[in-house]
């Protein structure tokens, strides 16, 4: 084995080690979540690995991963490795996912290896079932390629707050020395696959107003532009007006009783006031280990209030 090659192995070795600090919010229904996910859903999660802290601070958001999810298309129909999966994992096999791993490239694994990780569910708004094939089946077939690691590297120095060096400078490094490899990481997989039917996940204006109307193109403010695969991060799926969250646990089956929540802590005080003692409070969630970075707007899902009805266009 080559040092490089050793070099690599210890330092994805060492990312990919669990961080002891990892906060749930809620513990996971298996049986509502493999009821009410559907193949095409984009699986955000928040990892507990070194490296998903990195990605976490970077992006200024809880979901360092995201992975799509594809049923038992993988042990249906004539999949090539569907005896394969069937006997790796058995019956958990019929609720596979598609990621891309640091340590292991493009490859399915079952849903219910994130079971004790924090989730969010995002589904494609109004996509039709052809395209919505066309994604999983682009998805699928990337099944063995590799994980691009360089072009982590390089998303992480766009994203560090580095004010000496011009972004556009750091953004031609996410280009430079790009060659034909199919090598991907998790959010650029399902976004390339997405961007191919032309399903948008947050797309730019492409013009300014002045120069619709000198092209005589109205209304204004209609056309839009999609942001390059390689841009896209797990966060984005969360933030699209055109992914519907998808609360699996209790809301979707309209069974949420807030009466009946359980509280450590729940002392009686005025109504109108805050009158209790600061340690009668739970400590704030994990904010040491994605603290804003000086002069950016913390995206946290938390900060996004999100309504369940909300209108595929709307903001």
């Amino acid at each position: 084995m080559g040092l490089g090659k050793l070099l690599s192995r210890i330092v994805v070795r060492t990312l990919t080690r669990e961080f002891p600090h990892y906060q749930r919010r809620i513990p996971n229904d298996l049986e509502r979540l493999t009821r009410h996910v559907r193949p095409g859903d984009v699986v955000l999660v928040e990892g507990k690995t070194r490296v998903a802290q990195i990605i976490k601070y970077l992006t200024q958001s809880s979901w360092s991963h995201s992975a799509l999810y594809v049923g038992d298309r993988l042990i249906s129909g004539s999949h090539p490795k569907a005896s394969h999966y069937w006997d790796l994992y058995g019956e958990d096999s019929r609720s596979m996912v598609v990621e891309a791993d640091l340590a292991n490239g493009v490859e399915a694994i079952p849903l219910v290896r994130y079971a004790d990780h924090n989730l969010r569910i995002c589904r494609p708004f109004s996509i039709s079932s052809e395209d919505l094939n066309a994604v999983v089946d682009e998805v699928v077939s990337r099944i063995g390629d590799g994980y691009d690691s360089s072009h982590l590297l390089a998303l992480g120095r766009f994203l560090a707050p580095l004010p000496l060096i011009p972004k556009r400078w750091r953004r031609k490094a996410l280009f430079a020395g790009r060659s034909s490899s199919r090598a991907v990481i998790c959010s650029t997989l399902i976004a390339r696959a997405f961007i191919h039917v032309r399903y948008p996940i947050l797309p730019l204006l492409s013009r300014t107003e002045s120069n619709e109307m000198k092209d005589r193109i109205f209304p204004y403010g209609r056309r839009f532009r999609s942001v390059h695969p390689r841009f896209v991060l797990p966060r984005d799926f969360d933030l699209s007006p055109y992914f519907r969250i998808v609360k699996f646990n209790q809301i979707e089956e309209g069974s949420f009783d807030y009466r009946s929540l359980e509280w450590e802590r729940m002392p009686e005080y005025p109504p109108g006031t805050d009158a209790r003692p600061e340690e009668e409070y739970a400590p704030p969630r994990d904010l040491s280990l994605h603290p804003p970075a000086p002069g950016r707007k913390s995206t946290q899902p938390s900060d996004l209030p999100r309504e369940e009805g909300m209108s595929p266009t709307s903001t």
